[in-house]
């Protein structure tokens, strides 16, 4: 040990004693500071604006352009330069010769000169953590578990690169040539992942044996032991070698036993490899403050309850503008996806198909199935061969409900639940939609009903004055269709008696009137204590008001009318009241409901159901307007005529039957959940947030599932623009001039001696 000790302090001295060590120290100082600083000064300048920061932690130091991240794609620039001349400067001044006769063994030069770099790289970490610091003061709450962790992701990094330069400056005499040959290994060992993808035997060992994204999860707070395995192992492997290369100069061996010798250490190597990055194998640790990297304890608790295994089925119809996500070459970076969930699954499995059928809603007819299956496989890297024809998918599983797209399925214990993609930034489907749909796997989903048969709101009908984005869109995240519920049809002509097992029975803007018939089965349905859905139009308060009757409930004749510069009189911006807090049915302050044509209701306080306005319209702004109107003529409040007060437009009707309560939502709107405002995109307003509320208040909690995680609190810089202008100067000015000082004594006092 002490030997190896003596070399590593002999070759620190010889690093230090030339320009380059220092030069690498000062480029490295000033890189991360530009990179620390500048971001620190674009944050600053949002929190001057009064614009929301996100997690400081994550954004200055990781993401897509923390200083860790530029830091570790600069890395492989730097290493090179210091190991160029580990073993080729002994090479070339024949000192290896010395080395190789003297008492010492070839593992102890090794391993001493690579501890040299190891301490060179404790020197850099020394200068991130010091950026550390300088955050903690900067940045209210750093959360510094998490940019140590990432700053360890980054040493792995130095010491795998360095093992590696170590080993190209053994193969050759010349420092440039090692130099070179190191980028190009690692340029090799990072474009790894890109070969083979689209061939199965070879897309998970080029993917494992890839340097690339490693130490990018550690930087972004997942440390896994498969990652920080492989590092060791890298490390080991170009250790093991450099150690035969240089033995192979004092032993005479036949090329046939220095090929298998190398031929057995690889395959070792890769042995180890595989079997550390098995998910059994696999131990995560998540530095995050809230363990963002991990999925909540609910999350937990849910996989838990599965008892058998879990596979997710992936169906992949070419000529589908998603195919993209199926493609053979993306499966890795698909599968990381579901990462999270395969650590409390580790027995998950995917299984990816590829199949070319007819799209639904598609009408292009320019050219045949078959040519377009073609032209669609040989672009994205399918076989044709392979591809199922449409009447083979047909035997498989009936994809017409999903249009023919992409879609997956979860299966466990012989039954399926789909897990779509979406049309919105995140694309993918995120901890909610796979938990609703692991959930219905093991329990029941909700069951809305629809009532038809008289004209009202059709879960369908994908115009204006439809339900269907918000019901069963496929591609809406937020639709009640991937988010727990079963939406179903009650045709009242046809049923005897609505189902008592529904969680919710939706009434949504009749036109025609209800037979005597249809009116006794939801007053029994009302009876026996169903939950049920509301919702009217001005104009039509004589069709519901005999079913809401019952409920001590009357729409008012006329329609409310709302003030405005820019938006139609009959346009109403609901409010939120206190009841809807306690009901949990708000979605935030000063949030608004956008109804586009209103009745109000009234009420009787008293009776058997209990009645708590959760949506009203602003007292300064509204007021009832009966008559006919045309909104195309100018309608303006009279103050003779009309009064302006605050009216109930929503209603929260709740009975207690036992244990449980029966819960009604009464509505002087139909058009809150239609298509056109659940997409609106008008500052403030939130239907489609108020409609899931509301659903997630029917079915008790239960659909959708939530998954909420603690708000971030390093959200606050700390330091003015003036102090970041200072911590320009001393980061980029100062520190690296007295590095310089430091590094140009030393070099002078050895030209001295």
């Amino acid at each position: 040990m002490q030997k190896i000790l003596r070399i590593a302090r002999l070759e620190l001295s010889i690093l230090f004693y030339s320009p380059i060590a220092w030069l690498v120290l000062i480029i490295f100082t000033i890189q991360n500071g530009i990179a620390f600083t500048e971001l620190l000064y674009s944050q600053e300048t949002y929190q001057q604006l009064e614009r929301a920061l996100g997690p400081m932690s994550k954004v200055l130091f990781a993401g897509e352009k923390g200083m860790l991240t530029v830091v570790q794609e600069n890395l492989y620039l730097y290493i090179p330069l210091l190991t160029m001349g580990l073993l080729s400067r002994e090479t070339s001044s024949g000192s290896i010769k010395l080395l190789l006769s003297s008492p010492v063994m070839i593992r102890e030069i090794v391993l001493g000169k690579f501890l040299a770099m190891m301490v060179y790289g404790l020197i850099l970490v020394a200068v991130l953590l010091g950026f550390t610091i300088v955050g903690y003061f900067s940045v209210q709450s750093l959360d510094v578990p998490f940019v140590i962790g990432g700053i360890f992701g980054v040493y792995m990094l130095i010491l795998a690169y360095a093992a590696i330069g170590l080993f190209m400056s053994g193969l050759t005499p010349y420092q440039v040539v090692a130099a070179i040959s190191t980028l190009a290994v690692l340029a090799c060992l990072n474009f790894m992942a890109e070969l083979g993808q689209g061939t199965d035997i070879l897309r998970d060992l080029t993917h494992w044996l890839s340097i690339a994204g490693r130490t990018e999860q550690m930087i972004n707070g997942m440390i896994t032991s498969k990652d920080t395995i492989y590092f060791i192992l890298v490390v080991l492997l170009f250790l093991s070698l450099t150690i035969i290369k240089l033995n192979s100069g004092r032993k005479i061996r036949s090329f046939g036993f220095k090929l298998m010798r190398y031929a057995v250490i690889i395959l070792v190597f890769i042995g180890l490899g595989y079997l550390s990055s098995l998910p059994l194998l696999t131990g995560y640790f998540d530095t995050t403050r809230f363990k963002d990297r991990t999925l909540t304890e609910k999350s937990q608790e849910l996989v838990k309850r599965f008892s058998k295994p879990v596979k997710i089925v992936s169906y992949t119809n070419v000529i589908h503008s998603n195919a993209i996500f199926g493609v053979p070459k993306n499966r890795i970076g698909d599968m990381d996806r579901f990462e999270m969930y395969q650590r409390f699954l580790p027995g998950m499995k995917m299984e990816y198909i590829a199949y070319y059928d007819t799209l639904i809603h598609y009408n292009d007819t320019t050219k045949t199935l078959l040519e377009k299956a073609k032209q669609a496989s040989d672009a994205q890297g399918f076989d044709f061969n392979e591809l199922l024809t449409p009447q083979q998918i047909k035997k498989k599983v009936n994809l017409i409900p999903e249009e023919n797209g992409f879609v997956r399925f979860i299966v466990y214990d012989g039954k399926t639940a789909p897990l779509r993609m979406f049309s919105d930034l995140f694309t993918y489907p995120l901890e909610p939609e796979i938990n609703a749909a692991l959930k219905r796997l093991l329990d029941q989903p909700a069951v809305v009903g629809m009532v038809t048969g008289n004209d009202e709101r059709s879960a369908d009908n994908s115009t204006e004055r439809g339900y269907k984005a918000i019901t069963k869109g496929l591609d809406v995240r937020a639709s009640l269709i991937n988010q727990g519920f079963n939406v179903i049809d009650i045709d009242l002509n046809k049923s005897d008696q609505i189902p008592d097992s529904l969680t919710v029975l939706i009434l949504a803007d009749p036109t025609v009137e209800l037979s005597p018939m249809k009116l006794q089965k939801i007053n029994h349905y009302l009876e026996t204590g169903g939950n049920m859905l509301i919702a009217g139009e001005p104009g039509r308060q004589h069709i519901l008001n005999p079913v809401l009757a019952k409920l001590g409930i009357n729409m008012i004749a006329g329609t409310v009318l709302e003030e405005s510069d820019n938006n139609e009189p009959d346009f109403v911006q609901a409010l939120f009241t206190k009841q809807a807090d306690e009901y949990k049915l708000s979605v935030y302050d000063d949030a608004k409901v956008s109804l586009s044509g209103v009745a109000s209701l009234a009420y009787e306080p008293s009776g058997l159901y209990k009645k708590q306005p959760i949506l009203i319209s602003n007292e300064n702004l509204t007021w009832n307007k009966t008559g006919n109107f045309n909104l195309k003529d100018k309608i303006v409040f009279d103050a003779a005529k009309d009064q302006k007060k605050s009216y109930p437009l929503a209603l929260a009707v709740t009975r207690a039957l036992g244990k449980r309560q029966q819960r009604i939502m009464v509505l002087g709107d139909a058009d809150f959940m239609s298509n056109q405002e659940v997409s609106r995109s008008s500052p403030g307003i939130v239907n489609a947030n108020f409609v899931i509320k509301t659903m997630k208040w029917f079915s008790n909690g239960v659909y959708p599932i939530s998954n909420p995680r603690p708000k971030a609190i390093d959200t606050v810089i700390l330091i003015s623009r003036a102090g970041i202008n200072m911590q320009k100067m001393f980061l980029l000015g100062i520190v690296p001039l007295l590095i310089a000082v430091w590094g140009g004594v030393l070099l002078i006092r050895r030209k001295r001696k």
